[in-house]
């Protein structure tokens, strides 16, 4: 699942082939090595204080029952951070201000939905995260999670809640689109050579040199099409052979835009063979519009301003959406919920109540069924038991050997996700504890305020949720310079969603693909593009996604909700202009009919965030770094080098926890971690390695 619009645009990566590398993780580990200084030596004197190891005895004691983590937000973060220390018998409690769980996974259901009806199983839409890359080795960890809570789930009679990935057609040969008032839509099949009426002889501004069929041995393409290749060759080249020397080639240019790269870095030169004289000197770099072209078709009006490093490694994520098993299959595979993306937070919810959770076996056994470790055998395969017949893998994918599923015992409930529990202030208490120190938490909960406190915190909110908005009394008070520069500046990406019932699918008709999924059809209007539903083909009616990003989403966003709609109903106009879509259009009718999403109210100004140019070396380390003394913990996606996925959660919780673990010596806490949760990217991991290189 993702929340991030790239499309893929980048020669395959082939890594060494080697499965077990991972360009993410490698790219983690990197920055705290090289740029993580304050990080390293701040976290050691965290540790090296007196009272750190004061809770050591009460981690590692088994009937530990008072909780000694305070976790705030109910996101994935929040989740997975709960999830990992109840498997490890490490008491917590969970605050989260809204009703449901899942933060910036959040499914919306027409009021008309029924999943046991046809006709209104497929009336929902994703308001969040709305799917993941299936093989990528860094987004694994997601289907490792889904299969270790339908383990739990399973034990305690509760199959009927147990999580189902279904695929999710992201692309297809008969998408359509349309740009700069096309006569008509094409469709994607027949898109490589066409100029899409952005050359000068169609009243575009891209001189015809860029935009005219050349040939090339036995390749035919447009010029215009190949730059983007050869901007990201160089690194991939690079990072391929050496994770190092590539990860600092590129982190040269991590103080540049996207747009600034375009434009003053790459040179008409670095075409090579696809250079033409006529296009300039070779020293000549990319004029504005040929940059506004490549924006336009790739991204979203405004998205070229971010750091140009998270543009590049935003093709590794996608190249991760391939068959890491098979180098020639070029094929995207990705997967969604079933029914659903809310039903993965509220699968974690049901576990995190109960008193016993995840055991290392049923953490061991996912690893092995996706491909995490090799399974019986000793090879690596990918077999979970938790697909539907679409999602299968090709046969390209060897099966897993894995382990048998463990009987296990049912367990009694335990409240510990606590809804509607809005924390509003923190502060800290060198006292507490016997001179360790704790956070105590305000919190607020149907108008009533109580007070909490704990040795250890982890904060997951995103950073706009900092500003808490009450009179007088700040969220944070007294915390470090870098870290609240951090939180300030730290860029988050505005995106806008809308979801439009329609009595009739007419877009399946007129395709294809019935039953397979149409992908996402792309135009240059505003609302940009529309995301077709991957399920619901046998029902009469059905729902479209409109998804769009940057400066988009804000123009679309400032419009009131019934004219977000109009716009969004123009827009899909536009993309069927042989059909009058307003006959089959449902009505205006908030809720039943239409949704849409601009930003969120408990994200804060932006849907997930994304670099700007420095804030990799800059700001990542810092966002990381604990405070008050290694009591306060900070995770989320923007705590992590996997923006917009729901893996960058995972990875920035994992972190926290073995922070606190690492800070109280609960070494045989992390070993069991380790074995259950596998070794996620982790500033720590990148530590580890340093000192053992150091002895």
């Amino acid at each position: 699942m993702s929340y991030l619009p790239f499309r893929p645009n980048a020669k395959s990566i082939d890594i060494d082939n080697k499965r077990e590398n991972s360009v993410r993780n490698a790219f983690s580990e990197f920055l705290i090595e090289n740029y993580g200084k304050d990080y390293q030596s701040t976290v050691e004197e965290h540790r090296s204080r007196p009272k750190a190891n004061h809770f050591n005895e009460h981690i590692n004691s088994e009937k530990a029952d008072k909780p000694i983590v305070g976790i705030i937000g109910g996101g994935f973060a929040g989740l997975y951070s709960g999830l990992i220390l109840q498997s490890l018998n490490i008491e917590f409690e969970i605050f989260e201000s809204s009703e449901r769980v899942g933060g910036r996974i959040d499914t919306w259901y027409s009021t008309k939905y029924d999943a046991k009806d046809t006709n209104k199983a497929g009336l929902y839409g994703e308001v969040g995260g709305m799917r993941i890359p299936q093989f990528s080795n860094d987004m694994l960890p997601v289907q490792q999670l889904a299969l270790s809570v339908n383990a739990v789930l399973k034990r305690n009679d509760l199959e009927d809640t147990m999580l189902i990935w279904r695929k999710f057609y992201y692309n297809s040969p008969v998408q359509r689109l349309r740009y700069n008032n096309m006569k008509n839509p094409i469709l994607a099949e027949d898109s490589n050579l066409n100029a899409l009426n952005f050359g000068v002889d169609k009243g575009g501004d891209i001189p015809m040199v860029w935009v005219t069929k050349t040939t090339l041995g036995s390749e035919s393409f447009l010029p215009i099409n190949k730059i983007l290749n050869k901007v990201n060759e160089p690194f991939i080249t690079a990072i391929n052979h050496s994770f190092s020397k590539g990860f600092k080639k590129l982190m040269k240019f991590d103080n540049f835009s996207m747009w600034a790269y375009l434009t003053n870095v790459f040179t008409l030169g670095d075409l090579g063979e696809y250079y033409n004289p006529a296009m300039g000197e070779k020293t000549a770099h990319l004029p504005y519009n040929i940059a506004s072209y490549l924006e336009t078709l790739n991204v979203g009006t405004g998205m070229y301003s971010v750091s140009f490093v998270e543009i590049i490694l935003a093709s590794y994520d996608w190249d991760g959406s391939k068959n890491s098993y098979d180098a020639t299959d070029q094929n995207i595979y990705m997967i969604t919920m079933d029914k659903g993306m809310q039903h993965f937070p509220d699968a974690c919810k049901t576990v995190l109540n109960l008193e016993k959770g995840i055991l290392p076996e049923d953490g061991q056994r996912a690893q092995e069924l996706i491909g995490m470790k090799p399974g019986l055998n000793g090879k690596v395969g990918y077999s979970p038991d938790n697909l539907t017949i679409a999602a299968e893998p090709p046969k390209t994918v060897p099966a897993a050997d894995a382990s048998a599923p463990v009987q296990g015992s049912k367990s009694k409930k335990k409240e510990r996700v606590h809804l509607e529990h809005r924390v509003t202030h923190i502060n800290y208490d060198e006292h507490l504890y016997e001179g360790h120190g704790g956070v105590k938490m305000t919190i607020r909960n149907h108008g009533e305020t109580k007070e909490k406190q704990y040795p250890y915190v982890i904060t997951t909110l995103p950073n706009g949720a900092y500003l808490n908005g009450d009179l007088k009394e700040n969220f944070f008070d007294n915390l470090s310079f870098s870290k609240a520069r951090a939180i300030r500046e730290c860029n988050y990406m505005p995106s806008f969603k809308a979801f439009i019932t329609f009595k009739k699918q007419f877009w399946a008709t007129l395709g294809e693909r019935q039953g397979k999924g149409l992908g996402v059809a792309v135009s240059d209007k505003s609302n940009r593009q529309i995301v077709y539903p991957s399920y619901g083909y046998d029902a009469e009616g059905g729902v479209l996604q409109i998804y769009c990003w940057a400066q988009d989403a804000e123009r679309i966003g400032a419009l009131s909700d019934e004219e977000r709609v109009n716009e969004c109903l123009k827009g899909i106009q536009y993309l069927y202009p042989e059909v009058d879509i307003y006959e089959h259009f449902a009505g205006y009718k908030p809720e039943e009919t239409t949704k849409t999403w601009f930003w969120d109210n408990h994200a804060n100004g932006g849907a997930f965030a994304l670099f700007k140019p420095g804030q990799f070396k800059s700001l990542y380390p810092t966002l990381l770094t604990p405070e008050f003394n290694g009591s306060l913990h900070f995770a989320g996606e923007c705590c992590s080098v996997h923006h917009g996925w729901i893996v960058g959660a995972l990875d920035s919780a994992y972190n926290a926890v073995l922070s606190i673990l690492k800070q109280a010596g609960a070494h045989d806490k992390i070993k069991q971690m380790e074995t259950t949760w596998a070794t996620l990217s982790s500033p720590d991991v990148a530590l580890t390695k340093m000192s053992k290189q150091l002895v």
